[in-house]
């Protein structure tokens, strides 16, 4: 199973103080699954890059909004569980623009995976991608029993 943490936004670049915390987490995952992230100008863009993944089972595509379903860590963890045990190949995160994602992208992602919120708080979205690559480990170390995660 490939993560895949996704954004739309210009690519990081040396200013960017977050990226290299969001690849730390993620290069942690891998005693799970391999992950990596995927910066994209505009949701066309994402929509065409999930056209071209292939594989043997369809691309799960979750998308964090606001509206979507709040889940605690521990939930989080037994959701990918699943989703791995059910032989999904490739999950992808999406972070989406400042202004929302529109209409038609949020009825795909709730199509192919759903709407994740990280809270009712609004968060500047370098932050949301931190969050949610912090809470991708946390995920993994849940389903590996590591003791990263304590549980308060």
């Amino acid at each position: 199973m490939q993560i895949t943490l996704v954004y739309i936004g210009a690519r990081s670049g040396a200013k960017d103080a977050y990226h290299g915390l969001v690849c730390s987490y993620l290069r942690r995952c891998a005693v799970l699954a391999p992950c990596g992230t995927e910066a994209f100008r505009s949701e066309k863009a994402l929509l065409e890059w999930l056209g071209r993944q292939r594989g043997r089972t369809p691309t799960v595509v979750v998308m964090l909004d606001t509206r979507g379903r709040e889940l605690t860590s521990e939930a989080l963890a037994a959701w990918l569980g699943k989703r791995r045990d059910e032989g999904a190949q490739h999950i992808v995160f999406a972070v989406g623009p400042a202004d929302g994602w529109s209409e038609q992208v949020r009825a795909a992602g709730e199509r192919r995976g759903g709407l994740l919120s990280l809270g009712p708080m609004t968060l500047a979205h370098q932050l949301a991608r931190l969050v949610m690559a912090e809470q991708l480990y946390r995920a993994c170390t849940i389903l590996t029993g590591h003791p990263y995660h304590t549980g308060h």
